[in-house]
């Protein structure tokens, strides 16, 4: 039994929960740390906004796992809330309307609740919130726009009290979701020690309380941090469709000549299944194409990066392959020589405009 024992000397005995007077009491102890919540893999969230508008509804709040990218959903309910069952619903509709939109466009969404925590964007958030300087913010925004295209998106509720039904309820759809979509269950009690409320969140693992046969593990980790050099990326083509092989090994020699030509400097992020080579501009963190190797072998350009840093070789990719240099996408013709071509006209640009003198 978890909770909070008191020693009378004969023995020891619970202490009686308190009840949360409001569900907004909740609201704010967890949107100002919700390092309190104790789920798996111990992600490092960071609060974006409070009653977020997601579809026909309010998410209560909307966190970021720092380390991995992922948009994650926090709802609150308690056991006065005579709609508590209807929760899961709630976020799994949220979840189905973040669902494959562009990081820009969440961006967006998120943007005026950002501005009232005083942050311009979702990476300065992170910044000033885990100012350690661990999270690279390239490979942030990478896994951030993957998360958002491939539905790879964390719920979780948080109640007062979780009645059988409801922890019933939340192994089910634990045991048949997909590896994206992750589902926690967390339960907050409060007692009153002295003259101090305490809190103790409590993760409900369903599969012991409930589930007869045993769950997957979580999937829910945190990315590794980026990685000097192209070794890993070529170690992990081993273990690709042996069909995208020779075309992942063709992308990262030509890489690998850039790095050689000095135009580029290259970096690999690797995840659960997932590898991705970084053509980081020399001295900076942030590049104007990652190749991934993720299921598939794809390329992945940067727009806005291209845009500041190599304009003239935008409008002539622009003009080959029209309105497909988008922000994170995956380019969908095939990637021909000449396209290649014009990538790296994209670096020696941008490599031209920092040679040259300032003013």
């Amino acid at each position: 039994m978890t909770g909070i024992w008191r020693d009378t000397g004969d023995g020891l005995v619970p202490l009686p929960t308190q009840p949360f007077l409001r569900e907004k009491d909740l609201h704010d102890s967890i949107e100002r740390t919700p390092a309190m919540l104790p789920l798996r893999g111990q992600p490092r969230l960071v609060v974006l906004g409070r009653e977020v508008p997601l579809g026909t509804g309010y998410a209560d709040l909307i966190a970021m796992d720092a380390d991995t990218g992922q948009p994650v959903i926090i709802e609150v309910k308690l056991a006065a809330n005579s709609d508590r069952r209807s929760v899961f619903t709630q976020v799994l509709g949220y979840a189905s309307h973040l669902f494959q939109l562009s990081s820009e466009t969440f961006e967006e969404l998120v943007r005026p609740h950002l501005a009232k925590r005083g942050s311009s964007s979702i990476a300065d958030a992170i910044r000033t919130e885990v100012a350690d300087g661990s999270v690279d913010m390239a490979a942030f925004q990478d896994n951030m726009r993957a998360a958002l295209e491939e539905g790879r998106i964390r719920c979780v509720v948080v109640l007062d009290a979780a009645s059988p039904d409801l922890i019933d309820l939340a192994g089910y759809l634990q045991a048949v979701t997909n590896e994206r979509l992750d589902i926690d269950l967390v339960t907050v009690s409060a007692y009153k020690v002295q003259d101090s409320q305490v809190l103790v969140p409590q993760l409900i693992e369903p599969e012991r309380a409930t589930m007869r046969s045993p769950m997957r593990p979580s999937t829910s980790r945190r990315e590794a941090k980026p990685t000097a050099g192209s070794a890993l990326f070529i170690a992990g083509i081993e273990d690709a469709d042996p069909t995208h092989g020779d075309y992942l090994r063709g992308l990262c020699e030509w890489a690998q000549q850039l790095e050689s030509a000095g135009l580029a400097t290259l970096y690999t992020t690797v995840g659960k299944g997932r590898w991705v080579l970084n053509l980081r501009l020399p001295g900076q963190d942030r590049g104007m194409l990652t190749i991934w190797n993720d299921r598939g072998a794809f390329l992945s350009p940067q727009r806005s990066v291209l845009a500041a840093e190599a304009p003239l070789t935008l409008a002539r990719l622009d003009e080959r392959r029209p309105n497909e240099i988008r922000q994170n996408n995956y380019l969908t013709n095939p990637v021909d020589q000449e396209i290649l071509e014009l990538f790296k006209e994209a670096y020696a640009e941008a490599a031209g405009r920092r040679s040259r003198p300032g003013p």
